[in-house]
């Protein structure tokens, strides 16, 4: 007799370099990822170090959020002990307003970041997002 658990049927995506949505002086743009199971995916950070900018107020990453389109952000906590993150309706909590998540959709394009979120003070009314590493999914 065997058990299935759900999360292993999810496909894994690894945060790397190849991936990373960032500027390059070589003109050269990072890999997407590309995902056919619409309930969600599991995001893997294990051996990737996060560059965190010179004169920081933070030492890692707090967030991991999903952006679909214009009008939908979603969100879950970054933890330091942790290398494995699910992404799926049981996880992701809605941001400013964007309806509950319910899953991907064929022909989406969603962008993940993985930053420092700062909460609103004195010098910065709204809240701060930090953005340490970005990437591109396509749901199919």
């Amino acid at each position: 007799m065997s058990s299935i658990v759900p999360d292993l049927e999810l496909p894994i995506l690894t945060v790397d370099d190849a991936h990373w949505q960032k500027i390059s002086p070589s003109g050269d743009e990072g890999l997407e990822y590309t995902v056919s199971n619409r309930e969600g995916f599991r995001l893997s950070t294990k051996g990737f170090k996060f560059t965190i900018p010179d004169g920081a107020v933070f030492s890692a990453p707090n967030i991991i959020q999903v952006v679909i389109g214009k009008e939908q952000l979603y969100a879950t906590a970054f933890e330091l002990d942790r290398s494995l993150y699910t992404l799926d309706a049981a996880n992701l909590v809605p941001m400013y307003g964007s309806r509950k998540f319910s899953g991907f959709q064929k022909g989406q394009k969603l962008i993940i970041a993985i930053g420092y979120l700062a909460p609103p003070s004195e010098e910065f009314a709204q809240a701060k997002f930090t953005v340490l590493w970005a990437g591109v999914v396509n749901i199919v």
